[in-house]
Formats: structure tokens, sequence, C-alpha cells
């Protein structure tokens, strides 16, 4: 039983720490004097609400939440999309 609430400890860990560390990429990528690297930012912070979407839809899905982690399930695939076109105008210039 241990091991088990050591597993759910470390995975809360990992996961705030990605989180902080796309929140941080994104704000120095937005902030910095160069433009066309606000493209890296927006992906960094879409990633960041893509991880957190499926995170919640996971949640409330096991939460028995249907309807709720079906709008994050819906809420994340448009993350996903935003995601593929804000890198494709990135390294493609589309």
């Amino acid at each position: 039983m241990k091991e088990n609430s050591w597993s759910k400890k470390s995975r809360k860990i990992v996961r705030g720490l990605i989180y902080a560390a796309l929140f941080i990429g994104a704000v120095q990528f937005l902030f910095d004097p160069d433009p066309f690297n606000d493209y890296i930012g927006w992906g960094f912070l879409l990633m960041f609400w893509l991880i957190r979407m499926v995170h919640s839809a996971v949640r409330n899905l096991n939460d028995g939440h249907r309807n709720l982690a079906m709008l994050d399930v819906g809420m994340a695939i448009m993350s996903g999309l935003a995601v593929v076109a804000v890198w494709l105008t990135y390294f493609f210039g589309l």
C-alpha cells in the first residue's frame, strides 16, 4: 500500500515540474525581444493547456463525471490542433 502512495506522490511532483517548466518556458519566450520566438512561447503555453486538459479528463472519467471528461477531451483536441498550427507556422511559415 505504501508503494502505491509513493507512486501517486512522485507522479504529482513530476507533473508539477512539467507544468512549471512549460509555463516558465512560455513566459520566457513570450517576453524576450525577438518577436519570432513568440510562436515557441505560444506552443509551450498550448502544450501546458493540452497536458492539463488530458489529465483533467482522466481524473473526471475516474470520478464518474463523463460529461466533464468529454468536455476536457474536446478542449484537449482543440488545443492539440492549435499546437499543430503553431508549430507548422513556426517551422514552415504556412
